[in-house]
């Protein structure tokens, strides 16, 4: 139980004290990983020598840090290493405050604010047509829910602290745009291992947006998902996008009121599907 209730501290703690959120950052990761680069020589290593040898000390430090800690002063010590390591673990920036940017510039911003908050919440650029504009942001907020999130708590659940630090660090570093040839490849493949990582939890978050949402449209768009994408970090992404609209009961977008309702939509389906996974999470728990 007291990973569940690390989870549930960590989860309270993102709401009510958001500027712990600006330490959350990940500019250090480029720099080490760039050091190791020079060090090692990353195009004699060779890309899954590479990835081994930047994620094993970072590794390392976690599972010796957690050995530390555990049952320490009657659990107490624990206890506040696996919200601390949960805590910087999701993100790194706090979705519903993202959400909440968005639906201020479609309610008093320019067309300028809205596509520079759209920007932060959708993998591609923002269209300038509100309509098709609404439907990534949307779908954005759907896939940044898992891999902000749910990704996180499920791997830490399942096999600790050491699992959450390394899920994160191969995130950022797979969406590093160091322009150095050298990482390159470690980037092509962190990103595959990123992927298959994410498969389980992805499926799991798909299921628990059915649940929270429109279940039939929702199996209906999953039974209907034939083109997917090769590459398992854009297939997750695919099922995450689509799936999970279909999951909300929506209509055409025509003004901005209506835009803002999508958008709510999107952020209530999400907050009611972190409730499934907490249940889902209070399961593996106590297997």
């Amino acid at each position: 139980m007291m990973i569940l209730f690390s989870v549930v501290i960590a989860l309270i703690l993102e709401r009510i004290l958001p500027q712990l959120v600006e330490f959350r950052r990940f500019d250090w990761l480029s720099e080490y990983t760039q050091w190791l680069a020079d060090m090692f020589n990353f195009q004699r290593t060779g890309a899954w020598l590479a990835s081994a040898i930047v994620l094993f000390p970072l590794i390392l430090l976690t599972w010796i840090l957690n050995g530390m800690f555990e049952n320490a002063l009657f659990g107490l010590f624990e206890l506040a290493f696996n919200i601390a390591v949960i805590f910087f673990c999701l993100g790194p920036r706090e979705l519903d405050t993202q959400v909440d940017h968005y639906l201020d510039a479609l309610d008093v911003g320019s067309s300028e604010q809205r596509i520079n908050s759209a920007s932060r919440l959708t993998i591609l650029q923002p269209s300038s047509e509100l309509s098709e504009q609404v439907v990534q942001v949307c779908k954005g907020i759907l896939v940044a829910a898992n891999t902000r999130l749910y990704s996180v708590l499920f791997w830490f659940v399942v096999f600790g602290p050491v699992a959450a630090v390394m899920l994160r660090v191969i995130e950022q570093l797979s969406q590093n745009q160091n322009p150095d040839e050298r990482l390159f490849e470690l980037r092509g493949r962190l990103s595959f291992l990123l992927g298959w990582i994410n498969w389980l939890p992805t499926r799991l978050t798909l299921f628990a947006y059915m649940v929270s949402g429109n279940f039939d449209d929702g199996m209906q768009a999953f039974r209907n998902e034939t083109g997917l994408s090769v590459d398992m970090n854009e297939q997750n992404n695919e099922l995450l996008q689509n799936v999970g609209f279909a999951s909300i009961a929506t209509r055409s977008v025509e003004n901005d009121t209506q835009a803002m309702e999508v958008v709510r939509k999107s952020r209530g389906l999400y907050l009611r599907s972190l409730m499934v996974w907490l249940f889902l999470l209070l399961l593996l728990s106590v297997l």
